[in-house]
């Protein structure tokens, strides 16, 4: 029997499966399960239960099934993937050959990277290799790993911000913030409750982040959206402010280039030359936030480089593992 290769990012904020012939899915990881005493009955998971947060009724919950990079539970998980390679005619059992790559959080304990694998195994893998999530990004940033030239990589993510320089198929040093575009979400939430009285949802925090949110502290863009008064739990409509968000926001990317500056404080000479001439790639779906290239540049001082697709790097990054198994190879001896 041929063996399957599968690529599967089962991230914080979304979950993507591949094959050497492109992408089978990409999908928001949120799932909602109804609990009824001790058995759990899946109800949706993706846009649809993406959908539902906030709006929750009894005994149903509405999660991320991922948190910070860590899986909160594998066994709802399990469920998860189960149910979605069921809606892709994917099947793999005891006498299947199935492999997956998977990225992980450079900084999770080998406790978390078990989970992953354990995961796995519960689909059907008989191989699961993990390799630290920034190679996949800086391969989607087309940056040669194996040259002898540092690139420093960081990765803002839904759920947690990575950090790390990369050189001769090796992750020299990495660090993380354990916090992502979540986490802004709730900042959001909570600044607008106490500036305007007023209570909005993840998914309205989520638009406004996406819509007016800039790093430039003079932005004038503003937006209606509804919520409910922290008073009197009325219905209320207020406009939001660019300011607002930055007000509210801007100190997790102040947050971020302390950790940029602590992983270059740790290089030494020559690998922080290497970085200071070759710049710093930024990706990750809070890379494409209006003004951040010139607020690290003015903070940091080297120059920040944003590719127009750098949302989509880890894909691109497995693609480029998936069809070239020589690339994978080198990373491995390297782990």
């Amino acid at each position: 029997m041929a063996e399957t290769v599968l690529g599967i990012d089962f991230g914080c904020s979304n979950i993507t499966i591949q094959n050497e012939n492109g992408l089978l899915l990409k999908q928001p990881n949120v799932m909602a399960v109804k609990k009824i005493g001790d058995e759990v009955e899946f109800i949706t998971a993706g846009e649809r239960a993406k959908t539902m947060l906030g709006k929750a009724t009894d005994n149903v919950y509405v999660f991320y099934p991922v948190s910070a990079g860590e899986i909160v539970s594998v066994n709802y998980a399990e469920l998860e993937l189960k149910k979605i390679f069921s809606s892709l005619g994917l099947k793999f059992g005891f006498f299947s050959r199935l492999k997956v790559i998977t990225p992980i959080p450079s900084g999770i304990t080998s406790e978390e990277q078990v989970k992953y694998i354990k995961l796995f195994k519960g689909i059907g893998a008989k191989e699961v290799v993990c390799i630290p999530k920034l190679f996949l990004t800086a391969l989607g940033e087309n940056i040669n790993i194996g040259a002898n030239s540092a690139k420093l990589i960081v990765d803002i993510g839904g759920g947690n911000v990575e950090c790390g320089v990369i050189n001769l198929n090796t992750l020299i040093c990495s660090s993380s913030l354990g916090i992502g575009g979540r986490t802004l979400d709730l900042t959001i939430i909570d600044y607008i409750k106490h500036k305007y009285q007023t209570i909005i949802g993840e998914n309205t925090a989520q638009s406004l982040k996406e819509q007016i949110f800039s790093l430039y502290a003079t932005d004038t863009a503003k937006m209606e959206v509804n919520g409910v008064s922290s008073i009197d739990n009325s219905p209320v409509t207020i406009t939001v402010y660019a300011k607002d968000i930055f007000d509210a926001t801007h100190s997790f990317y102040d947050e971020i280039i302390k950790i940029i500056r602590t992983t270059i404080s740790s290089l030494s000479p020559e690998i922080s030359s290497d970085v200071v001439r070759n710049g710093i790639y930024v990706c990750g779906g809070l890379s494409k936030v209006p003004g951040l290239d010139k607020y690290f540049k003015q903070k940091l001082g080297i120059n920040v480089f944003i590719s127009y697709e750098s949302e989509n790097s880890n894909i691109k990054g497995m693609s480029t593992l998936l069809s070239h198994s020589d690339i994978l190879d080198n990373i491995l001896k390297n782990l």
